[in-house]
């Protein structure tokens, strides 16, 4: 996002905030432009509530199925049981455009998320803010941006304002940080209140990469697009997947197939890339029928919800009628004594 200044003298106000049905987290970066100087950069993180991602990421059933570009682990070429090719694959990638409306939506009156709060005071009748601001925003894991609004609130100092009266403001102003900052260090001392930690918890991640979307292997599946996960000092690259719900899964709503998969590949797939974390676990390969032919779908890494959850490989159930697909996903074991 960018905007520029109002050219106000004295003192300019932007407040940015995100606003919707649910809270975001994450990190920003604030690039201050103005002619003849040095870019001011100031890094800071936001939300510091929890914030509502589920819909970025796939919870109790998911296939490992994925196809990225460049070589790179979730990739997999279409085969078939008879030599026939299967249709072309979609190709997708992670990307979100924000689009300029005109006055605030209603549902920002039900959850605000504040990103930044800056203030830029000049002194002097003739002196003006003249800047270009750029936020860059970013997180550590997918935010839910569904009918969510990014807001630039901008604010500045009335027209007429003296120097005396400015300085009469200022005077006032930094009694009142005085009090209030003794007041927060009181709090803070009781037990009452306690200091968060605003630095940025990751840089940036690199561009994301374009991924194919493989057959979908239900009714109702939901496409989940793949993201960088930071670990261990670096970022690493975990692939889309199909997310299945329970209910195509209770109601017969998985793929079906005329005949059963052909046996896998004969070469046994390896990692193309190293374990992006330690509790990560390795989603096998899988075929899927895209409604004409078998297609391959490369395995991929996965981080487990919880330490209590089980990857659960995608299976085919085959009968005299055909085959129905499986969808594999996450499970835990649950032991009785």
């Amino acid at each position: 996002m960018d905007t520029y200044s109002m050219r106000a003298h004295y003192g300019e106000q932007f407040v940015v905030y995100a606003c919707g049905k649910h809270s975001v987290a994450g990190n920003y970066r604030l690039t201050t432009e103005r002619k003849g100087r040095k870019p001011e950069v100031d890094d800071s993180a936001y939300g510091f509530n929890d914030a509502d991602n589920a819909a970025c990421k796939a919870s109790r059933v998911t296939t490992s199925t994925v196809g990225t570009t460049g070589g790179t682990s979730g990739g997999g070429g279409p085969a078939s049981k008879s030599g026939g090719r299967a249709a072309p694959l979609a190709t997708t990638t992670q990307s979100t455009t924000l689009e300029h409306v005109l006055s605030v939506p209603e549902q920002c009156e039900q959850v605000r998320t504040q990103l930044l709060d800056m203030t830029y005071e000049s002194y002097g009748d003739d002196v003006a803010f003249d800047g270009h601001l750029v936020i860059e925003i970013w997180s550590d894991e997918p935010n839910d941006f569904e009918g969510l609004y990014f807001v630039i609130e901008k604010r500045a100092v009335v027209a007429g304002m003296t120097v005396d009266r400015w300085k009469e403001y200022d005077r006032a102003y930094e009694e009142w940080s005085k009090r209030y900052r003794a007041f927060v260090d009181g709090e803070v001392a009781s037990g009452r209140s306690h200091w968060v930690d605003d630095s940025v918890r990751t840089p940036p991640p690199p561009p994301a990469r374009a991924e194919t979307q493989p057959p979908r292997p239900s009714t109702h599946a939901r496409w989940i697009p793949g993201y960088w996960q930071y670990a261990e000092g670096s970022f690493h690259w975990l692939a889309g997947m199909w997310d299945v719900p329970e209910e195509d899964i209770v109601k017969d709503l998985t793929v079906h197939a005329p005949t059963a998969p052909p046996p896998p590949p004969v070469v046994v797939e390896q990692p193309q890339e190293a374990r992006p974390m330690v509790t990560a676990v390795w989603a096998p390969g899988q075929w899927q029928w895209d409604g004409r032919a078998y297609v391959w779908i490369a395995g991929a890494w996965r981080i487990p919800p919880t330490q209590r959850h089980e990857w659960k490989p995608a299976t085919w159930s085959v009968s005299t009628r055909g085959a129905i697909f499986v969808p594999g996903g996450w499970r835990i074991n649950v032991r009785l004594k």
